[in-house]
Order: C-alpha cells, then structure tokens, then sequence
C-alpha cells in the first residue's frame, strides 16, 4: 500500500491536515494536466468536507477566469458559463486583489454574485476562496463551497485552505513546466526531421548539370526550418529547367510541402517543354492538396543553348524578377507575374524572355536576403543587391559567394529569422568587359521566340 493510500494518511473532517500529505502524494505521482487538476479538487472536497468545488485558471491573454474544473451538485452546469471577468464575485474579488476571502454567509456579502446559482440552480450559503500563486504570478483560483456538517466555513478553514492553495499552485506549475519540456523536446524532433527532408530533396550540386550552363547556389538555413527550395533538371531536348521559390509558413509543414513542390517538379520537367505549364500545373495540384492555406511562390525557367549564349523562357508565380547583370549594368528582368502557387486552381502564369551573353549572369533570391535586417533594424533591400550585382564578371559561383559575404557584413551579426537561398546561372565562360553582346540583355523583347 502506498503512504497517501494508508488509513493512517486519510483525510478526515475533524483533522484536514493530513490531506496536505495526500496533495503531496498527487503532486509527485500524477503527470496528466487534466488528471491532476481533478484530483486536487476532489482531495480539496473531500478534505474541507463541502458541498462543491471549482479551480479557475487565470487566462493573461484574455485577463480573466475560466472554469477548468467543478465538482459537485450543478458542476457541469457550472463549467458551461466559460469564462469569470476579474473582480467579479468572491472568484473575481480574490483573483483581482491577490487575497483570500471567507464567506462565513453569502447572504450578508456584497461581493457574492448571485448570477452563477441563478444559472446552475445551485444554492451557495458558504465560501471559503484562495488565489492560486506561485514567484508572484497568478495562477489561478480555488474555491470551495458549503461545508457539510456546520452552517458556514471560519478562520480555521481558511487557514487549511490557504495552505491547499499553495500546494495546488505548484502542482500546476510543475505540470505546465513539464508539459512544455515535452512539447519543446517535439519540436526539436520536428525541426529535425524537416531539415533531413530539406537535406535530401535540396540538390547537393549542380555544377556539372550542363556543358553549356554554369550553375551555383547559395543555401543557409536560418535556425528555425524554412521552405526555400530551388532545383534544375536536364529536359529531354538538353535544356536546363529550374525552379526557384520559397513556401510560406516554416518548421515540417514547410519542409513537407517544399519536398511535394519539388517531387511534383521532377516529374514536370520530363514532361512539359513550357515554364508556364510547369506552374500551372504545379499550382493545381499544390492547391487541391495543400493544408492549412500554405502555399509558395516560384519561379521557374527553362534555359537553352543558343551558341555562346543562353535564351531563357520563364513564368513568375509572385517571386521576385530575375537580377540580371552584365558586369557594367544590373536590373530586373521584365515579367508579368501570376499568384503564388497552391492558392486556387485554374491560374495562369505568362511567360517571358531574356537572352544570356557570354559573360551575363541571372540571379535568384529569397527574401532571407532582401529582408535581412543589421542591429538597427534596416533591411538589405533590392537597390543595396542591385547595386553589388553591377560588379559581377560572369562567374556564377564567385558572383553567389559575394552577395552572402555582403549580406553578412550587413547584418554584422544580428540573427536573421529567415532562409537565405541564391540561385545564379549563366552561359558557360566569362568575360571582362561588357560585349555587344550583352546590348541584348536590356531589351528582352529584342529575343526571337523559339520555333
């Protein structure tokens, strides 16, 4: 038999004390929110001998009681009223001033509120009422109602209760505490199981992809999980689709969501010769199976050989333009962009073009660069970006490296919430100096529309 179940550690009416021994025993014995918050009260009742018995937990947001837990005649009743504003009642009264109250006679106690017995149909002559505190944060109230054996609680009965209240107040406290150890300890499980899913979709290396093509990327993952994605897949005609974008939200639903855009990509890319195919048809089938309304945006482009230079067809889905840049000028390319997909069937995604020259570069980025923020709270921003690609000579992976050196220097060390990914391509070789041939890059209009 266990102490708190021994005759000899009962609570009795004539010696309450000995329930303390039995609220220890919960204390250290129950795990359960739910559980412990019954068991408290049913000791409490049983102890104090009463009628009935409510616990309400203080809600901060809301900065009122609710009723977690009632026993007794009309509890359940009771419960269905919800929610206590402070200071209303002998609950509200002990919540708002941090003090106990003892109700020998209701009848005689303007602070009683009669409302609650007119809904339950209970009849309350006697409270005995304690605030549930704990380093000086409320955590609750305890109450007690209608002694059985005499007409109304005394001093001797508040002096019980307030100790009850104590050791209530740390037996909900001890459980939260390790309520959020657990959920914390989930997390952790969550975060990383979505950086493995973000590890094996993500592509390792894209180097050697195509001959004609030079590809490098950028990927740093903020500490918490994000849903940045980019990738590149030889077509069957020797043209290189990529895709780039970043998924809302963050933590496993990102990443699980990110993991389809991808997988659903693969497939496209074998089968679609057109950007805005490819889009459209991974909105469709994002928006008839993504969950709670996430949804990404994207860009994707199809690049092809066109002797020394790269033509590129590509569609927007509410990502940022291309950075296109030539070694002596960088701008925006030109695009009519459609909504971010997976928010509703049916969309359609324009496409545009832009040429490539030897020596020209294409840029992708997510907002964990544009939105990076220093110590004081200023932003990286387009212009700053903008500015840095006007010094890029061709070379996609030294042109990568220089904008996360930059953004670093910027940020000077202040944590960044977000992903930071960059997609950069260009035709293969480089040159020093802008050619004629770059006069195409600034007139994407100019480029014939492929056969």
């Amino acid at each position: 038999m266990k102490p708190c179940e021994s005759p000899a550690f009962a609570p009795t009416a004539t010696d309450p004390y000995r329930g303390l021994v039995r609220v220890s025993c919960i204390i250290n014995s129950i795990k359960d929110y739910r559980e412990l918050l019954t068991s408290l009260l049913a000791t409490t009742k049983e102890v104090m001998d009463c009628e009935a018995g409510s616990l309400m937990l203080y809600n901060e947001a809301s900065d009122d009681l609710t009723w977690h837990v009632a026993l007794g005649e009309k509890a359940d009743k009771l419960k269905e009223m919800g929610h206590l504003p402070m200071g209303k009642g002998v609950a509200g009264w002990v919540a708002q001033n941090r003090k106990p109250a003892l109700v020998p006679d209701t009848a005689t106690d303007e602070r009683f509120f009669r409302g609650a017995d007119t809904r339950t149909g209970f009849q309350t002559r006697s409270i005995v009422c304690v605030p549930l505190e704990l380093d000086g944060k409320l955590v609750g109230v305890l109450q007690a109602l209608n002694p059985k054996r005499k007409k109304g609680f005394d001093e001797r009965d508040l002096e019980v209760f307030e100790a009850y209240g104590s050791m209530a107040a740390t037996a909900i406290e001890k459980i939260r505490w390790q309520d959020a150890m657990v959920e914390q300890e989930r997390l952790r499980r969550d975060l990383e199981a979505a950086r493995e899913i973000q590890a094996r979709f993500l592509p390792q290396s894209l180097e050697h992809l195509a001959e004609h093509l030079q590809i490098a990327f950028v990927y740093q993952p903020a500490l918490q999980v994000g849903g940045d994605f980019y990738d590149a897949r030889r077509m069957r005609d020797g043209s290189i689709a990529l895709l780039f974008g970043d998924v809302t939200g963050k933590g496993m639903p990102a990443a699980l969501l990110m993991a389809q855009i991808l997988s659903e990509f693969r497939h496209l890319a074998l089968a679609e010769n057109d950007p805005s195919q490819i889009l459209a048809k991974l909105n469709d089938a994002l928006a008839a199976q993504s969950a709670r309304g996430m949804f990404a945006t994207a860009w994707c482009g199809i690049a092809r050989s066109n002797g020394n230079a790269v033509d590129v067809v590509h569609a927007c889905a509410g990502h940022p333009a291309p950075l296109l840049a030539d070694g002596a000028r960088a701008f925006f390319a030109e695009t009519q962009s459609g909504p971010p997909i997976g928010i509703a069937p049916g969309l359609d995604y324009p496409s545009s073009r832009f040429r490539l020259a030897a020596g020209d570069l294409a840029g992708l980025f997510t907002d964990g660069i544009t939105e990076g923020r220093d110590p004081a709270g200023n932003e990286y921003g387009y212009e700053r970006l903008r500015k840095l690609a006007e010094a890029w000579r061709g070379d996609a992976k030294t042109a990568a490296d220089s904008i996360l050196a930059d953004a670093q220097r910027f940020w000077n060390g202040a944590p960044q919430r977000d992903d930071v990914t960059l997609l950069l391509f260009g035709p293969q070789g480089r040159l020093s100096t802008p050619t004629a041939a770059a006069r195409d890059l600034s007139h994407p209009s100019r480029l014939p529309q492929p056969s």
